[in-house]
Formats: structure tokens, C-alpha cells, sequence
């Protein structure tokens, strides 16, 4: 399967951001921590995206947090 398979845009599903871009931000996060999208430029930037929103480093921490108190 080549890299480049859906039109340029930034977003998973029209306009905005939906369930399916926070699915696909956490997947893509996993694989950029085990070094798995390093060739791959558009995913890297599609993550940079996704956490550039500005409501991203709140969501992120809540998440985090939440992970914690279940631990």
C-alpha cells in the first residue's frame, strides 16, 4: 500500500475534528513512540496537528491524569 492514500486534508472526516481523529492521534502517538512513523512525514505532521489544537495539552493531561488515579 503506497503512503499517500486519501486526498491531502486535515482531518480524518470532513471539516473538523471527530472521534475519529482522537482514535487515530492516540494510534498514531503509539507508533511514533516505538520510532514506527519516522519515514513517515504526513502522519508525523497530522500528529503535530492534532496536538497544536488548542485544547489538546488539557485533554492530554486530563487523560493522563485519569490513568493515574486508576493505577
Amino acid at each position: 500500500m503506497g503512503t499517500d492514500v486519501a486526498p491531502r486534508r486535515e482531518f480524518i472526516v470532513g471539516d473538523g475534528v471527530t472521534i475519529a481523529d482522537c482514535v487515530t492521534a492516540y494510534l498514531i502517538d503509539w507508533a511514533n513512540e516505538q520510532r514506527l512513523i519516522d519515514d513517515f512525514p504526513q502522519l508525523r505532521a497530522y500528529l503535530a496537528r492534532m496536538y497544536a489544537r488548542p485544547k489538546a495539552p488539557q485533554r492530554i493531561a486530563e487523560a493522563f491524569a485519569n490513568v493515574r488515579a486508576g493505577a
